[in-house]
């Protein structure tokens, strides 16, 4: 019975006229069944067509299917939007992407290993600020504070490892994808903006563009938000024979990182200090937000920063998000490639070029023969979403992908030619063969 609902999903709308499409979300020989996908292309700059296959949501009350207007977590492409807020700031005379963040942090941020090297907004956009991950980028509401990562002794500190260290690993050296830099410029743009990130977000970038995506997910209407699934519990073992887990968005929205509870929510947003946290909203990974939502995005970068007769930010500074920024070089000693994973493994290479929070794709290193050089976008992967917003800036073309689960590891998946994951390149083939 389930299965019979399944693939009446699949072909909700126009998805029917994409066997391909539903091919891979009811699974094939390469890769296996999703929960939901978003698919929208875009041709010379214009928003084309889009699909939505799978579920939403499962529930006692049944199953919702997937909507072109229903908002999942993006994961990384976040970072490409939290980009354009900074930008705008640079243009507003407010922020100097070389100077030294402490300026914008009201305390002084530097790696101990390099102490007399100062920390910029532009090395924090680029992943070469120095700064590491840890265990952890995000401290839950009234947990701490953004500095207690940068603070021996305290309880965020981990000896230390949030820092680089060692030959070569100095501020602007060096490329280490990096989710806690974003908390960084989260704090940055509350502190430069005087508005909490999530607010200025949609004011400034968000609500210009014509999208309803938040980075609140309480500001998203119930009936559109659409959960991350896989077939494994957060903390456990795959299961591809077993029942769909929901990993996030599934019940009550969390407003932000550790607010669920409606009443501490509203008292601790009383009491918040602008640029105190700048995780709570997780800049680095928690905009909800459609397929569609995020090809606004992409048209607005295609058109040199216009998008239906309205400037979001100037030509000048879409130019400097695009270029390369960092690009790894010849010996590969000056980063590392293969995004947040340890290197050694299928993933080199995923990340060689890289602009203000821009990825840089190298269309032919990554095994695509046919098709455009070079796509710039980014990529996301968490709590069982995989996505990536990619264009051509020759063409105008691009392609966006929501996928919110698979059934299976997508890296126990047969590897394909390139570092992604096989169902994403799948469907990037499905577009490039278009």
């Amino acid at each position: 019975m389930v299965r019979l609902l399944l693939l009446a999903l699949l072909v909700t709308g126009s998805a029917i006229a994409q066997p391909r499409l539903v091919e891979l979300v009811d699974g094939t020989d390469l890769t296996a069944p999703l929960a939901g996908l978003q698919v929208s292309l875009m041709e010379n700059g214009r928003a084309a067509e889009g699909w939505a296959l799978g579920f939403a949501s499962l529930g006692p009350m049944g199953t919702d299917p997937m909507r072109r207007d229903h908002k999942i977590r993006v994961a990384s492409i976040s970072k490409l939007v939290v980009a354009i807020g900074l930008m705008k700031l640079v243009e507003a005379g407010k922020l100097d992407l070389d100077a030294d963040v402490s300026e914008y942090l009201g305390w002084r941020l530097r790696n101990p290993a390099f102490a007399d090297a100062p920390i910029t907004t532009r090395q924090l956009l680029t992943h070469t600020s120095s700064l590491r991950d840890g265990t952890a980028y995000s401290i839950p509401a009234g947990q701490g504070a953004l500095r207690d990562f940068f603070t021996e002794g305290s309880a965020h500190w981990e000896e230390g490892a949030h820092f680089a260290a060692g030959a070569g690993r100095e501020p602007g050296a060096y490329f280490t994808y990096s989710n806690l830099a974003f908390g960084v410029l989260g704090s940055v743009i509350e502190r430069q903006s005087a508005e909490r990130f999530d607010r200025y977000m949609a004011r400034a970038v968000l609500d210009p563009l014509g999208i309803s995506a938040r980075f609140n997910a309480c500001a998203i209407a119930p009936g559109q938000r659409a959960a991350g699934f896989r077939k494994r519990p957060q903390e456990g073992d795959w299961n591809p024979a077993g029942p769909w887990v929901a990993q996030v968005d599934d019940g009550p929205p969390h407003c932000f990182y550790g607010g669920s509870d409606p009443t501490f929510v509203k008292s601790f947003l009383q009491d918040y200090e602008l640029g105190s946290n700048g995780t709570l909203f997780s800049p680095q990974g928690g905009l909800r937000a459609s397929a569609d939502d995020l090809l606004v995005v992409l048209r607005m970068l295609a058109g040199r920063g216009m998008i239906d007769g309205r400037r979001i930010l100037s030509a000048g500074t879409v130019e400097t998000m695009l270029a390369p920024s960092w690009t790894l070089n010849e010996t590969g000693s000056n980063g590392l490639s293969a995004g947040e994973v340890a290197p050694g493994g299928p993933t080199d290479g995923l990340m060689t070029s890289y602009g203000l929070s821009v990825h840089r794709v190298d269309m032919r290193r990554w095994g695509f023969e046919a098709g455009p050089r070079l796509l710039v976008g980014h990529l996301g992967e968490a709590y069982g979403v995989l996505s990536h917003a990619l264009f051509d800036p020759q063409s105008g073309d691009g392609i966006v992908t929501i996928i919110s689960g698979t059934a299976d590891d997508p890296a126990a998946a047969t590897p394909g030619t390139s570092p992604l994951y096989r169902v994403e390149e799948e469907v990037l083939r499905w577009w490039l063969r278009r």
